[in-house]
């Protein structure tokens, strides 16, 4: 069918994208055409296209005469409104962990109390739930009396328990003063900072992405479903584009900032050369497509694309 030069169309929406495993990773769990990551949540989603060009120049003026295209580059920025920690590990070439009975997951935590009994450290509330602290042989726990600026370490030796029970006095050591020990005092602030591992393997407590020196993010399959909009008739119709080979590029910023608009996470790819079914070179696909007139039903999925 032949393809209407007139048939014109705007485009004001962004896309929703998929990635597909392109081979088996066992270890993740993870098999060739798996769907590994799926982003609704984009606020733009941009495709540049680029290459080199090299021009044979002569004559007066010495102009352009003919000239070469190469090189040709495709590169796509998804910019996502949330973020996952699928995605987070996507952009990072990390590996998540979740805590189990063999294997735990370390949470660094800190919290702040008042003395309320002398020589006597509450249980800190965080969150309003209230934490009894731990002292492992790996791990102690460290108090600063941020009232008189001595400190301490709360070390576990042998199989006692060391936390911080709201009923047991605790010591600091206080070598500047020349004293060897000395409690905390009634109205003193306590700063703690501790380690607690998770290991429950059924809670959602922790999760942990690993991002180590030798990991890089992979290379997929990429789907995005957008809606386009036809001058002529003002409704919307789909249109897609498929790469089938792209890489996830390494360079990722993540901004904490306590002020402006909500930070948002950027992933880069680039495009690489692959082969279509035909065995013919491609790097990607622009695909518009119809939806029959005779679909009763109000709520059409069009590839992601939900539709009224």
């Amino acid at each position: 069918m032949a393809v209407n030069i007139f048939d014109q169309y705007g485009v004001r929406e962004v896309a929703n994208v998929y990635f597909e495993a392109l081979d088996d990773d066992i270890a993740a769990g993870v098999y060739k055409g798996d769907i590994v990551l799926f982003l609704d949540t984009l606020k733009v989603s941009t495709i540049e296209t680029s290459a080199q060009n090299a021009a044979a120049q002569g004559g007066w003026g010495n102009p352009r005469l003919v000239q070469w295209d190469y090189g040709k580059e495709i590169n796509v920025t998804l910019e996502d409104a949330l973020l996952s920690l699928e995605s987070l590990r996507f952009m990072l070439g990390g590996a998540i962990k979740r805590p189990s009975t063999t294997d735990s997951v370390l949470v660094h935590r800190t919290a702040q109390v008042e003395v309320k009994t002398a020589g006597v450290i509450p249980k800190p509330v965080v969150g309003g739930v209230t934490l009894t602290p731990t002292a492992t042989t790996k791990y102690p726990i460290r108090l600063i009396n941020l009232s008189t600026g001595v400190r301490t370490q709360l070390v576990k030796t042998g199989n006692d328990a060391v936390t911080i029970d709201g009923t047991s006095v605790v010591k600091f050591k206080n070598p500047a003063a020349g004293v060897t020990e000395a409690q905390p005092a009634v109205g003193d602030q306590i700063r703690m900072f501790w380690v607690e591992e998770v290991t429950n393997a059924e809670s959602d407590a922790a999760v942990e992405v690993t991002i180590s020196p030798d990991t890089f993010p992979g290379t997929y399959k990429i789907v995005g479903d957008t809606l386009i909009r036809k001058q002529a008739t003002g409704r919307d119709e789909p249109f897609q584009f498929v790469i089938n080979k792209a890489k996830v590029q390494s360079s990722v910023t993540i901004t904490l900032q306590a002020d402006g608009d909500p930070s948002t996470f950027e992933m880069q790819l680039n495009v690489l050369r692959s082969t279509n079914e035909d065995g013919n070179p491609e790097m990607m696909k622009l695909v518009r497509y119809s939806v029959s007139n005779e679909t009763t039903t109000t709520d059409d999925d069009i590839g992601s694309i939900t539709t009224a």
